[in-house]
């Protein structure tokens, strides 16, 4: 390049190079980081699949955890044969007392009748809840069949193989665990794991907290390295916007000369393109060869050019290159309008998409062209 080239280019190189390798460490270190918090958490889903696959000739006897005799387990036997008897006794009593009132003529009072009404009624709750409290306990027994020697096991996994419905399964086993029918029974918060004991509940915590931790840190990381994307968007703006600067000042020394208004073109076009940048930061790896090999080459034509103008005697050689500069300058703008234009591209889509939305949103509410043509 000529004497106008930026003694500070090579110090702006240099320290966007930093930066990149900065973010590359920064990839890297969210790497090596992603892989050690992985293996935390496959160590505690190793352990939670040993929990729920345990071998049957394990030491680790999970009975203890569950009550072999459940709340109901008598007592809603008790209230299936008690219900039963006040159906039978109470009913063929209340059959008898209707009878033998009929024949008499209503000799008998009406409180009898009520009072053996009552009875009646409240055998048949008697016996709803005994049936209610068996089933319990038959569940009961199936979830530990179910479980076997497992001390954990997926809400969904226990659904298919009891043929329930995940919400009742979940409402069931928390009465259960009220009921103290599972001594240290758990449902996590997402209802979706079922635990026997409190040291694979706590294991179930612990591994919560190290995937919000690891999370936490993960989003740290990515933030970093945004900030450091940023920072390096930044960079390779104001290198582009040295870069037009410089070309500003080259076409104010041609002035007078054709190529003048062509140069103002590069310039508002190569401005236009860097305010693109900067509103969609995304963008920057598409502009990167016009940032730091198009411009540059550019700037070498135009600086070219001045020297060669500055020449008192213009020559057949130096009328030739000069109007080659020229040519040159035309394909560089046509070569720039289009990268603009690219640029525009998603802006584009998401308006046709818009436009494609209204368009059906009129056609279901009958507001479409055709269908005012259709009412006239």
């Amino acid at each position: 390049m000529s004497k106008r080239e930026f003694y500070n280019l090579e110090d702006e190189i240099t320290a966007k190079v930093k930066d990149a390798l900065k973010a590359i460490d920064m990839v890297n270190i969210k790497r090596d980081f992603n892989y050690k918090a992985e293996d935390t958490i496959n160590q505690f889903k190793s352990k939670f699949t040993d929990y729920a696959h345990l071998d049957r000739k394990t030491k680790n006897n999970v009975s203890m955890y569950i009550n072999r005799k459940p709340p109901g387990r008598i007592s809603g036997i008790v209230c299936i044969v008690l219900g039963s008897v006040g159906i039978s006794l109470y009913g063929l009593s209340l059959l008898s007392f209707t009878v033998v009132n009929i024949i008499s003529g209503g000799i008998i009072g009406s409180s009898v009748f009520v009072l053996l009404l009552l009875l009646f009624v409240i055998s048949i709750v008697v016996l709803f809840k005994g049936l209610n409290l068996k089933r319990r306990v038959d569940r009961f027994k199936r979830y530990v069949t179910i479980m076997d020697r497992r001390t954990y096991i997926t809400i969904k996994d226990l659904s298919k193989l009891t043929k329930q419905k995940e919400r009742f399964l979940v409402k069931d086993l928390e009465k259960m665990i009220d009921m103290g029918m599972f001594y240290q029974g758990h449902i996590d918060e997402e209802k979706a794991h079922f635990m026997i004991t409190d040291e694979v509940y706590n294991d179930y915590l612990n591994l919560k907290k190290q995937e919000i931790e690891d999370k936490k840190k993960e989003q740290r990381l990515e933030e970093e390295i945004k900030n450091l994307s940023d920072k390096d968007v930044q960079s390779t703006l104001k290198v582009g916007r040295d870069y037009i600067k410089e070309i500003k000042s080259v076409k104010n020394e041609l002035y007078r000369e054709e190529i003048s208004m062509k140069l103002d073109k590069l310039s508002n076009v190569s401005e236009e393109i860097l305010k693109q940048i900067e509103k969609n930061p995304k963008k920057v790896e598409e502009v990167n060869k016009f940032i730091n090999h198009y411009l540059p080459i550019t700037l070498k034509l135009i600086n070219s050019y001045e020297e060669l103008n500055a020449q008192s005697l213009q020559g057949e050689n130096i009328q030739k290159a000069k109007i080659e500069i020229e040519e040159s300058i035309d394909l560089i703008n046509k070569a720039f309008e289009n990268l603009l234009d690219d640029l525009f591209e998603d802006i584009r889509l998401d308006i046709s998409t818009d436009i494609s939305v209204l368009k059906t949103l009129f056609k279901q509410e009958g507001l479409g062209e055709e269908d005012f043509k259709n009412k006239k």
